[in-house]
Formats: structure tokens, C-alpha cells, sequence
């Protein structure tokens, strides 16, 4: 079969039309795609240089056609996912610099070092990042990847590139609260600033009192505070508090403006089983999410009391 396969790749390379090529270059990716997972690397060699050979002769719509069919391959051609990593075109190269474990660190460090914002943007969608190549990408990326970087628990963080995402996040509030959300830090560094962490606009006095409330575990005048501002009656606010999930307490906070801080110190303070980090960050897109009009006009209807469920007094 590799001999056949070998000689239509020759023979479509050299006399076959554009098209020719991508149809060959598509019967390799699906024929090797469905038998991967049996293939050693012996065995995937065949394979290998036909993709790669192919993969040279056609187009960036077809390469970025293999590029996200290979991507997720766990034993996917290396020379074929290398090619396709150091394409100049983000098209390409963003399937496999996103998602590809195939893709060793050090091409991914010489591909942070140069590449354009895309590609940057690309690499820090990856799950697992080490501390070499996050600390080029806070330096190097826009504000949207920097961010994703500071949300992933996967990306490692080293103290100079945590030392520059704290510099950053001085002027940034998104940024401010995913560090403040992040469980691993490098070793001796934490999350410290100055000024405290408010999305809200001039309602800081309230948002002040309810966090200083909560700290002293006084729930029931925090939530009357929140329902004062919010303009709801404050058993709506005790019940959004009591429910297991937050979609009440968000939509409740989000209409009265409050901010993400006051929030988490809210959901932190709820009995029971606390948020893990990936949790809380579900909380804080959902947060950022939810327009302040969309709450306003839904905050009626989302926190209309439940008739079969008590509301309770909170400790």
C-alpha cells in the first residue's frame, strides 16, 4: 500500500492539477486519521512523508484543513506538525500551536520569540504552558491572550512573569481579578495591590459596606444592602444567596452595578461546598458576560421568589 501511495504522491505533485493534490493530500489525512491510534512510529513513517510531501504542494485553505485534522492526533506526524507550526499564515498554524502535543517546546519557544500577535494568541489557548513560554507571551501578546494565560492554571507562571502581569493588571480590572482568582502562584509571590478590585461606578460606598459586613459574617444586612441597591425586596436577595447555584446572586449583584469583589466575597461567604478555581473563573466570564441593562431588565423575573422553597434566616 505505501509503495502505491508513494507513487500517486510523486506523480500528483509533479504533472497533477491543484486540485489532484488537495483530494491525495485528503485521502492521507482521513486514511491515516482512521488508523492512528494503532500506528508506532515505525509503522507511521509511510505516513509521514507523504503528509508532509503533499502538504508542501498545495495551498493555506488546505493546509489549514490538515492542520486542524492532525491537531488533536496524539501520535500525529512530527515533521508534518512542525511544517505546519512555523507557517507564517495563523490559518495554518494555529490548530497546531492551540492544540498540539505533539509540538515540542522548544519549537513553541522560537515560534513566541518572533511570531505575530495571532500566532501569540494561538499559543496561549493551549492547555498546558511552561513558565519559558508564558513568560515570553505576557510580554510579547496582546491584552485577550495575556489574560487567558492568567486564567489557565496549566500556564506556569514564573516570578518575572508574574512580577509583569501584576504591572499589567495596575491597569487592568479583568486582569486584576483572574490573578486574584488563580490558585498556583510561583513560590514567595502572591497577589497584592493597592487599590481595591471595583467594576462598579459610584456605588463604592455600598460596595465597601457589604464586603466589610460579610467579614464580619453579618449576611443578612449584606444582602439587605445588596437588595437596597439593586431595588428588590431583601428576601430576594437572601433566597438568590440560599440557591445552589449562582445565577440568581449574579443577576442580582450585575443589575445593582456591584463588582466582581463584592461578588466573590459573597459567594465565598455562601454554607457548604466552596467554588474551586476553575469554578470561580466560570463565575467571573459569566460576571464580565452579563451586560448591566440585560440584568436590570431580567433581575424582576430571574429572582421572583420560589413558592416551594422557605427562606430561611442567614447565619
Amino acid at each position: 500500500m505505501a509503495r502505491t501511495l508513494i507513487k500517486d504522491v510523486e506523480h500528483a505533485v509533479a504533472i497533477g492539477t491543484d486540485q489532484h493534490r488537495r483530494a491525495m493530500l485528503d485521502r492521507i489525512t482521513t486514511l491515516f486519521g482512521d488508523h492512528a491510534r494503532h500506528l508506532g512510529e515505525a509503522e507511521m513513517k509511510p505516513f509521514e512523508a507523504i503528509m508532509l510531501h503533499l502538504a508542501r504542494s498545495v495551498d493555506s485553505a488546505s493546509r489549514a484543513i490538515l492542520a486542524g485534522a492532525i491537531a488533536d492526533i496524539a501520535n500525529a506526524p512530527r515533521s508534518v506538525v512542525r511544517d505546519l507550526a512555523y507557517d507564517p499564515d495563523s490559518i495554518v498554524a494555529g490548530p497546531i500551536l492551540a492544540r498540539s502535543v505533539r509540538l515540542a517546546d522548544e519549537d513553541l519557544v522560537r515560534i513566541v520569540r518572533r511570531a505575530g500577535l495571532e500566532h501569540l494568541d494561538a499559543v496561549s489557548r493551549r492547555r498546558i504552558l511552561s513558565e519559558q513560554i508564558t513568560e515570553i507571551l505576557v510580554t510579547r501578546a496582546a491584552i485577550a491572550a495575556v489574560r487567558r494565560i492568567a486564567g489557565n492554571e496549566g500556564a506556569r507562571l514564573s516570578e518575572a512573569g508574574f512580577r509583569f502581569l501584576m504591572q499589567r493588571a495596575q491597569h487592568d480590572n479583568v486582569l486584576r481579578a483572574l490573578l486574584d482568582l488563580r490558585a498556583t502562584l510561583p513560590t514567595g509571590c502572591r497577589v497584592s495591590f493597592p487599590e481595591p478590585l471595583s467594576f462598579g461606578n459610584g456605588i463604592d460606598r455600598d460596595e465597601q459596606a457589604i464586603v466589610a459586613l460579610v467579614a464580619e459574617s453579618r449576611i443578612d444586612e449584606a444582602l439587605a444592602v445588596v437588595a437596597r441597591v439593586a431595588g428588590v425586596p431583601s428576601d430576594r436577595a437572601v433566597q438568590a444567596f440560599q440557591r445552589a447555584d449562582l445565577d440568581r446572586l449574579l443577576f442580582l449583584t450585575r443589575s445593582a452595578d456591584l463588582g466582581w469583589g463584592t461578588l466573590k466575597h459573597l459567594i465565598q461567604a455562601r454554607p457548604g461546598r466552596r467554588l474551586q478555581p476553575e469554578e470561580m473563573r466560570g463565575a467571573f466570564e459569566a460576571f464580565q458576560a452579563l451586560p448591566v441593562a440585560t440584568a436590570r431588565r431580567s433581575v424582576g423575573f430571574v429572582t421572583a421568589p420560589d413558592t416551594n422553597e422557605p427562606i430561611a434566616k442567614v447565619a
